[in-house]
């Protein structure tokens, strides 16, 4: 049976020709592993030895290692070499033998020599604004080489030229650094900065994103408030601003993270878009704590300055405006009424949720009263009640009729069964006409409740506009009672800066 050398790239072999020599006799012999179990520590000499760590490699009886890793002293016949052997019997190891001669011993025990240091040259130093500033002001790395080799020789420049090399790279990585920088914050800015600016001239953007009809008009709505806002005390937790902060002479607090006219944008954006605070507050670089406090402040001054307007018309200028429609068929209207619903969130009380529960709606509501004057304006706009209020109770309690003047008409919807509230003060009810038991309503009738809903429904699309800012869409916070009032009191009152409804 032949025998092969397990030493790595050995390719011995007991069989091969290129093993036997011209005269027919064997020079290589192969050699067993010592026993396991009688000489332990040199079998697992000879098993470092041959460095078979593959994890494949086991010796087991015919494993062999050829005599070519064997020095001439390992035999017993060491004074014989190995190009000598004459004899075909086998060569004999001494007891301490281990095999020494493999390629990866010789290569780890031949010492490397260490190659000459490569001569390093300065890099070219590249030109900036930071670098040529800084030429004038101080003197280069190279020429402090010069002068430390001018006072201690040259036996320290080496080293010197290496340490100024890598000054001078650490300075270039310094500058592009610095000019990323700048690049980076320059971008940002330019994200961040989502401000009245986007809108300013354009009068598209300016209605879909306040629901104001030009830019103009827009400036006029600020200008008006600028005041009051500039002295403004902000809203924090429960204490809601005082009549006296907004006079007060100055700003109270820390200074503000925003423009003014930039906060009355946003407030503006949440009105019409009803965006919710951390959608403003990306779009602001804000934090939505910080959108919340300036939202409700902003509603609280709004809401006490429009109130300070003449939104109540004269007898006088109602009639100038007066649209020709009702000249001819209603010449005494004075108010269009209607009541108008906003959903909010279900109460906890069950008292609560059954009073604020509407039937017409079946959903938990509040509702409010508006009156819009012939030609669109809104002129009257209640507090805020729960949704299963009727229509008859919500305008005796806002305080409307005692408003009104003798020889007034009110025109409104089936709904408001107020004729008799308004017969002691001589005022008229213009509603649609009521069948009364019969099977169909006579030609008269038919005649009348044509006529009116043919003028009453402006004070319909005078209610769109108020729902055309979409924060009223959404389910309200019957928590903050108040707050609502006020947010849909300003949602009304921004309609008189919008276009005219009738012409």
């Amino acid at each position: 049976m032949p025998h092969y050398c397990c030493a790595i790239g050995c390719r011995s072999s007991s069989a091969k020709d290129k093993n036997v020599q011209d005269d027919g006799k064997r020079c290589l012999s192969f050699h067993q592993f010592p026993s396991r179990e009688l000489e332990p520590k040199r079998m697992k000499q000879w098993i470092h030895a041959v460095r078979r760590q593959d994890g494949t490699f086991s010796v087991t009886e015919s494993t062999r290692i050829c005599s070519l890793h064997f020095s001439d002293d390992m035999y017993c016949d060491g004074e014989r070499s190995r190009a000598d052997c004459k004899s075909t019997r086998r060569r004999k190891l001494k007891k301490d033998a281990v095999p020494t001669l493999f390629p990866h011993q010789t290569s780890l025990t031949q010492k490397r020599s260490r190659p000459p240091p490569k001569e390093r040259s300065e890099p070219p130093r590249k030109k900036t604004k930071y670098s040529e500033a800084a030429d004038l002001d101080e003197p280069s790395c190279v020429e402090e080489i010069d002068l430390v080799s001018s006072a201690f020789g040259d036996t320290s420049v080496e080293a010197a030229k290496c340490q100024a090399a890598k000054c001078q790279q650490l300075q270039l990585e310094n500058e592009r650094l610095k000019e990323q920088l700048a690049r980076a914050e320059s971008k940002l800015r330019s994200f961040v900065a989502f401000s009245v600016k986007f809108i300013e001239g354009d009068d598209a953007k300016t209605q879909y994103y306040t629901g104001l009809s030009t830019w103009p008009m827009f400036q006029a709505c600020y200008t008006f408030l600028e005041d009051g806002a500039s002295v403004m005390r902000y809203w924090h937790g429960s204490r809601t601003p005082a009549e006296d902060d907004i006079h007060s002479g100055q700003k109270p607090g820390p200074k503000r993270k925003m423009a003014l006219m930039d906060e009355f944008f946003l407030v503006m954006m949440r009105l019409r878009l009803g965006l919710g605070l951390e959608d403003l507050g990306y779009r602001f670089g804000v934090h939505k704590s910080t959108i919340s406090r300036i939202f409700i402040s902003w509603i609280n001054l709004m809401d006490r300055k429009f109130k300070h307007l003449p939104t109540w018309l004269s007898r006088r200028k109602v009639d100038t405006l007066m649209p020709p429609c009702f000249k001819r068929w209603y010449p005494s209207t004075r108010i269009i009424i209607d009541c108008v619903e906003f959903f909010v969130n279900s109460p906890d009380s069950p008292a609560r949720k059954c009073a604020s529960f509407s039937q017409y709606k079946n959903h938990s509501t509040v509702k409010c009263l508006v009156g819009v004057a012939p030609h669109g304006h809104t002129m009257f706009v209640s507090k805020v009640y729960e949704g299963s209020i009727s229509d008859r109770a919500i305008t005796e309690a806002s305080g409307l009729l005692t408003k009104l003047e003798r020889g007034d008409s009110i025109m409104a919807d089936k709904g408001f069964n107020i004729q008799d509230l308004c017969v002691a003060s001589g005022v008229r009810v213009n509603i649609p006409p009521f069948r009364t038991g019969q099977r169909q309503m006579i030609p008269a009738d038919v005649a009348a409740t044509k006529k009116i809903a043919g003028v009453r429904i402006h004070v319909e699309r005078k209610m769109q506009r108020i729902k055309c800012f979409h924060i009223l869409g959404k389910e309200l916070d019957n928590s903050t009672f108040d707050t609502i009032g006020q947010v849909i009191y300003v949602c009304a009152m921004l309609t008189n800066f919008q276009g005219a409804l009738v012409a």
